[in-house]
This record gives C-alpha cells, structure tokens and sequence, in this order.
C-alpha cells in the first residue's frame, strides 16, 4: 500500500512540473510578442507599431510607428492633418483601417501627405480634382462635399480632371486618392486604409513577429490541454487513492472482528 501512494504521489509531482514548465514556455512567447492595447476592444498593438511613451521590450521603435492612447481610443499622429482614429490593424496584410473623427474623409485625402512617413494608400488610386465653386452645380457629374462647403458660398466639388471646370469654379487641387465623393458611401464605414513599408533590415523582424504569434496562439492551446488533462488525472488519482484506503481500513476492520466472533461462547 505504501509503495503504491508513493508512485501516485511521484506521478502526481512529474505532472505538476509538467505544467508548470508548459507555463513558463507560454510566458516565453507571450513576452516576446509584447502585445498591448489602447482599450479592450481596441486593436494588439506589437511590431511595429508601439504606443508613445511605452518602449518595446524586444525591438527598437520605429519612426512613424508611434500610437497614441486617448481616451480609450488608438490615434496615430499625421503632421500634414493631425490624429486619426485606429479602427484595426491587420498584420498579416499589412493594413491599417483609419477613421476621421471629423467624419470628413475627403478632407483628410486633400490634406494628407504621406511621403514622409511610412505609410501609403491601400488601394489603387486615381487623380482627382477638388474644385471650389461660388455657387452651388445642379449638373449630375458634380457632387457636393457637405463637410468641406460652406453655406457662405463656397462650394467644393472632386471631380475627373479631364472635367470640363464651369466659370463659377476653380481647381485648387489635384490629388491621387483612393475614390472620389459620393452621398451612397459613408465615409466612416468605408475609412482610411493604408499600408506600411519596412527598411529591408527589419523585415525580417516583422517576419518572426509573425511567427512568434502563431506559436504563442498554439503553445496557449496545447499549455490548456495540459492543465485539463492534469487535472484530470490528479482528480482520478486523488479518487483511487481515497477508494483503496476506504477499501483497506474495511479489509482490516473484517480480519479484527473474526477472532472476537470466535472468542464468543457459542449459545
């Protein structure tokens, strides 16, 4: 009996170092990724992003990759517009989904310069002319932008430059954007979506970014396995061992009570 609580008992203790070392293992991963978020149900923000103030632990920060917590909200800073909101981040893909806090998306294409940062535009883009007319076009090939006109009488328009431009109008500026304004898209629900471009030297870092992230999300999974089967199985020991005993102490309770049944005088 002895020797067979002591082999549950060593068993018991492999299992428990079993998980405890499956643990560590999960840190391991977890603390390279170095994930952190603005609020809950904000984008992970890692390599190569990193929220201003907040060195990372396992890479050096990026210029142009700098995160801006306000209130519980993911900014990201333009010096030529100033902060967009940060609807997601695909790494994977390398896109990021922006929002205006203005609702004014077509005021963040005519201000936005993104030649001195890493980012570019997602998708393809087209010239577009912004026009600013003094009174308002009823033709159908011209579309009002609300949040960039003015009931003073400045009316602003983006149109194909190959447009014929009325005399009451005049081109200000032609940018290469990713749609032109129309009232059937929201400019929330359909956004800014950009794309990055690392030097050549840290591409390699962002690659093992990846990788790591895949690893941590399977050492997670099979560090959860080990923790159910080992508790599992201690339940099953701590149940065996409990029934042996019981079975035991009744055993011995049986061989004591037949020598007094013996001893009795037979009636």
């Amino acid at each position: 009996m002895a020797e067979f609580t002591c082999f549950f008992f060593s068993f018991f203790i492999f299992l428990l170092l079993l998980t405890f070392q499956t643990s560590i293992t999960i840190a391991t991963y977890s603390g390279y990724q170095d994930s952190t978020k603005c609020s809950h149900g904000g984008p992970s923000i890692h390599y190569p992003f990193h929220i201003k103030g907040h060195s990372p632990l396992h890479h050096e920060s990026l210029p142009g990759f700098e995160l801006l917590c306000k209130e519980n909200l993911t900014t990201i800073h333009f010096p030529s517009h100033g902060d967009l909101v940060v609807k997601s981040i695909s790494y994977d893909t390398r896109k990021i989904q922006l929002l205006d806090p203005k609702n004014c998306v077509h005021g963040v294409f005519l201000n936005l310069n993104l030649s001195s940062t890493p980012f570019q535009y997602y998708y393809v883009l087209k010239n577009y002319t912004y026009l600013n007319c003094s009174t308002k076009l009823s033709t159908p090939s011209f579309t009002e932008v609300p949040c960039l006109s003015s009931s003073s009488g400045s009316h602003v328009y983006t149109v194909d430059p190959e447009l014929h431009v009325p005399g009451s109008c005049n081109g200000f500026k032609t940018v290469a954007i990713p749609f032109k304004y129309s009232p059937y898209i929201s400019d929330n629900s359909l956004g800014l979506a950009l794309t990055w471009n690392l030097p050549h030297s840290e591409e390699t870092k962002e690659a093992i970014s990846k990788t790591t992230d895949s690893h941590t999300t399977r050492y997670t999974a099979l560090g959860l396995s080990i923790c159910s089967l080992v508790a599992a199985i201690a339940l099953i020991i701590i149940i065996i061992i409990g029934i042996i005993k019981v079975s035991g102490s009744t055993w011995n309770c049986g061989e004591k009570e037949d020598p007094l049944l013996q001893s009795l005088p037979n009636v």
